[in-house]
């Protein structure tokens, strides 16, 4: 059945070859017990090697089962020793983290056999050698005897044909010997058993062959068999034999891992310490980008919530943000020579008219067209919350009230008349530092978002609703439910004792508390009303001959008592109907604190002023140039210029005109409506309400001075900036209203998005950071590779002979290969785990510390980007192991076993 025909094997050791066998020709029955003697360095170990596949001939031919093994590939070999070879040590060689029911599996196991049946056999086989009991035990656990018993339940659990053991007693002591080998003479009456000695007693006693060799040579045989007899035998046997190629020998992949796995378990510090330096990397990327994100995050958070308070905006005179960055660009350096006894000059002239060209350019005109309106009106609603036609409205001059002031009672009034009489009230005070306070710090009405729904997705409704009609004023508080005093001022809601109250307190000085007002009633603030008035009630063209307009501020009218009472009704009483403050999640709204009137009345002022008198008096007579006579002779003014007017105030009674030129006053008194003297001194001094007024202050645009775009959201944005793009794009002709423009038609549109560019800037700058950061950071993930890759090659040193015992049962280079890359695998796979579990606790205790600080979690690491960082550290991990791995596949199994 075996034949071993002019076997030669020979080592070449530097220079110098050793021939361990010299041309043996042996030839093995099918059931014998056949003891190999003979002196050490004889060529018994090589000569049992060769026969277990675990060492190649160098010439010769091994005949098993009639066939030749000349043309085996080393898939033949391992099948060969898994499935008809048993092997029996001295050593025992077992793998120490394995139980013995472990160990006698590991044969099945690469053999491909189910889990029961590996379980169901390994257990017959170790009560087959008495180790029943002991199946659950580790190796360091047993005895001597008893670690070769679980050796031998190992050979023989494949029901292998022949059976070899290398000095299966030399390890025992002699009455465990004698066990020992009454077992094997057991297990030879039903398969071939080749056990190498140096103990010739034991062979005389229990084998039935004995073969003694020589310096490599045959010396003697006991009980030759003829090549005849291994041919007739073999011809009766075919029908038993096994076909080596259909059969299969792979150590699975569950198999390698779990080996792996305890041999990581039975080095626990070690290995705890390997995935905790393997994580250091790991953690310290992830911490970079987890805070990353979390900036990023908050920022993108800081733009939803600042996109309702930074819309995309059209002016008529606007920025060019590429002019600016050129600007900030540092000039292209001039080379500088340096003569001896020179002094070189600057040339700061040079430098500061380019800059000032420079800025000059910055600014750019937008010429918006109905065209362009009528373009936006049919951008998708989709895209949009709200649009905002500003059309650069001063309703103050025109919203009247009731307000109250010393000694002369309360008196209804224009909104300007009543900031102005504040202000020129503190200019007679001590107070008068602070007069321009008054109207500086807050504009007193303001145009509403147009859209309701888009108001209530961002404020809370206190009181009444949003407004959305033509008579309709809402109040938005800010957040924490107030509204500033100034604006309560110069909307009439203070008499002049309660301001004057006010700043008393504010200033340090004593003060009346029972007046003084820390909160004010939603009932209170709402019952007041205010009435809009068109110019034809509010101007007067006061002298024809020099073309000076009136503006009169209060009521009743009394300058022309026929046209007041033809105009008297067209006012327009508007009242309060709701107060609205931000939501808590809102940090910018669209609104402001304030008054907000509508959209409804906006329309409304185009359509009742665009044909008033002063409005076609300013587009009749733009650039028109008058005459005007001065003590220094006649000087010719343009009394209209760029679609703006000079208008005097009549206020009280008194007149007030001005030289556009010279600005010189002239004082004229009708009467006096006011008894106090102090208030009269105050009237005649303060020259209030004189003025430039333009066209679209006083209603006459036809077109909007700003537009204000409210994109729905982020993604939406790009969509609104795209369309946007499109009006300026050459290649494409734009349809609106089924009226064609071509580029010719289209006035170029520059729009300001001063949102994007800052929170550009802004993630640039973190992306520069983070990448500077990972870059440093993933230093140490080179280093743990290294680290991994030195531990990966310490543990294939430490397991050599588990890897000699895994190709001894069959066992392929990469099965062990696998083994080992198994085992960075699962340092990889846990060290990126552990590495983002520690991240997500650090990033907890920062977002706890952050969320007390700064209302945000900075700390965020999304689940793809851990899921990544884990994949990072097993392919790190991988690469550091595959060199070692390959190492240990690549080593001689006969070598392996050897190894102590």
């Amino acid at each position: 059945m075996l034949r071993l025909t002019n076997i030669k094997k020979n080592y070449v050791m530097g220079e110098e070859t050793v021939y361990a066998l010299k041309g043996l020709d042996i030839n093995f029955r099918k059931n014998e017990f056949v003891s190999v003697l003979g002196p050490s360095g004889c060529g018994k170990t090589t000569l049992l090697n060769i026969i277990g596949g675990l060492d190649k001939y160098t010439s010769g031919d091994l005949i098993i089962a009639g066939k030749s093994t000349k043309e085996f590939k080393d898939r033949d070999w391992d099948v060969y020793r898994n499935h008809r070879v048993g092997f029996v040590f001295q050593s025992y060689n077992l793998i120490p983290h394995q139980s013995v029911l472990g160990n006698v599996e590991l044969a099945l196991t690469i053999a491909g056999l189910s889990k029961t049946e590996r379980v169901e056999r390994a257990r017959r086989a170790l009560e087959r050698v008495g180790l029943a009991d002991k199946i659950n035990k580790m190796p360091n656990q047993l005895s001597g005897g008893q670690c070769q018993r679980v050796a031998i339940a190992r050979a023989l659990v494949n029901e292998p044909e022949i059976l070899l053991a290398d000095e299966p007693t030399g390890a025992l002591d002699t009455e465990t010997s004698v066990q020992i080998m009454e077992l094997i003479k057991e297990i030879a009456k039903e398969r071939l058993v080749i056990m190498v000695t140096h103990n010739p007693e034991l062979a005389e006693r229990y084998s039935t062959r004995i073969i003694k060799l020589l310096d490599g040579n045959l010396l003697d045989d006991s009980n030759p068999y003829s090549v005849n007899q291994e041919k007739d035998e073999v011809e009766k046997s075919k029908n038993e034999i096994k076909n080596i190629s259909k059969e299969n020998a792979k150590m699975s992949s569950w198999t390698a891992f779990k080996l792996s796995l305890k041999n990581l378990l039975s080095k626990k510090r070690r290995t705890i310490m390997t995935i905790f330096a393997g994580s250091i990397g790991i953690i310290g990327i992830s911490l970079v980008l987890s805070i990353s994100y979390g900036v990023k995050g908050y920022v993108a958070d800081m733009q939803n919530d600042m996109l309702s308070g930074s819309p995309i905006t059209i002016t008529q005179t606007t920025l060019d943000i590429k002019s600016l960055m050129n600007f900030a660009t540092p000039e292209e350096k001039v080379e500088i020579i340096k003569d001896k006894g020179q002094v070189n000059i600057d040339t700061l002239v040079k430098t500061l008219v380019k800059r000032a060209e420079t800025t000059e350019n910055m600014m750019i005109s937008n010429k918006i067209e109905k065209n362009f309106i009528d373009y936006l009106k049919a951008m998708p609603k989709e895209y949009l919350a709200a649009v905002v036609f500003d059309y650069g409205h001063d309703v103050t001059k025109n919203l009247y009230t009731e307000a109250t002031f010393g000694g002369v009672g309360t008196q209804n009034m224009s909104l300007v008349a009543v900031q102005e009489i504040y202000t020129s009230i503190l200019k007679q005070t001590e107070y008068k530092d602070y007069a321009s306070f008054i109207t500086s710090l807050n504009k007193a009405f303001a145009q509403s978002v147009n859209d309701k729904d888009y108001v209530e997705t961002q404020y809370n409704i206190l009181a009444g609703e949003v407004a959305t009609k033509r008579d309709e004023i809402m109040i938005v508080l800010n957040k924490d439910r107030q509204i500033s005093d100034l604006l309560l001022t110069q909307l009439g809601y203070y008499t002049q004792d309660e301001f004057l109250n006010i700043v008393d307190e504010a200033t340090g000085k004593t003060y009346n508390k029972d007046i003084f007002k820390k909160q004010i009633s939603y009932e209170d603030i709402m019952k007041k009303t205010f009435t809009y008035y068109p110019n034809d009630l509010v101007y007067n063209q006061q002298d024809k001959t020099t073309n000076i307009w009136e503006e009169n501020f209060f009521r009743p009218f009394t300058y022309n008592a026929t046209k007041t009472a033809a105009m008297d009704g067209k006012g327009v009483e508007l009242k309060i109907v709701g107060i609205i403050e931000p939501k808590e999640e809102i940090k910018f709204g669209c609104l402001q604190s304030g008054f907000y009137y509508t959209e409804e009345l906006s329309n409304y002022i185009n359509e009742v002023n665009n044909n008033s008198e002063i409005v076609n008096f300013i587009k009749n007579e733009n650039d028109k140039v008058y005459s005007m006579p001065t003590e220094d002779g006649i000087v010719e003014i343009s009394r209209v210029k760029d679609n703006n007017i000079v208008i005097a105030s009549q206020l009280g009674g008194i007149k007030y005109s001005y030289s556009y030129v010279l600005n010189e006053k002239t004082i004229s008194s009708s009467g006096n409506l006011f008894g106090n003297d102090m208030y009269k001194s105050i009237m005649a001094s303060m020259g209030m309400g004189s003025g430039a007024s333009t066209l679209s202050e006083l209603g006459g645009a036809t077109v909007p001075s700003a537009i204000s775009i409210y994109p729905s959201n982020f993604e939406d944005k790009e969509l609104v900036l795209s369309y946007l793009d499109a009006w300026n794009d050459d290649s494409k002709e734009i349809t609106v209203n089924n009226t064609t423009y071509a580029k010719a038609d289209r006035e170029l549109i520059t729009y300001m998005d001063s949102l994007s560019i800052i929170m550009g800037m802004i993630n640039s700058f973190i992306n520069v950071i983070t990448i500077a950061l990972v870059g440093f950071t993933a230093l140490s993930l080179v280093v743990s590779s290294v680290m991994i890759g030195i531990i990966t090659y310490v543990s294939v040193m430490e397991r050599v002979k588990e890897i000699g015992v895994i190709r001894s049962l069959g066992g392929r280079k990469k099965d062990v290969s696998f083994l080992f890359t198994a085992e960075t695998f699962m340092i990889g796979l846990t060290s990126g785990v552990f590495g983002v579990a520690f991240t997500y606790f650090a990033g907890f205790i920062i977002n706890i510390i952050t969320k007390n600080a700064i209302q945000a979690r900075i700390a965020i690491l999304p689940i793809p980007v851990a899921l990544i960082m884990i994949l990072i550290s097993v392919f790190l991990t991988f690469i550091s192991g595959v060199t070692p791995s390959r190492s240990a596949a690549k080593k001689d199994p006969v070598v392996a076993l050897r190894t102590e």
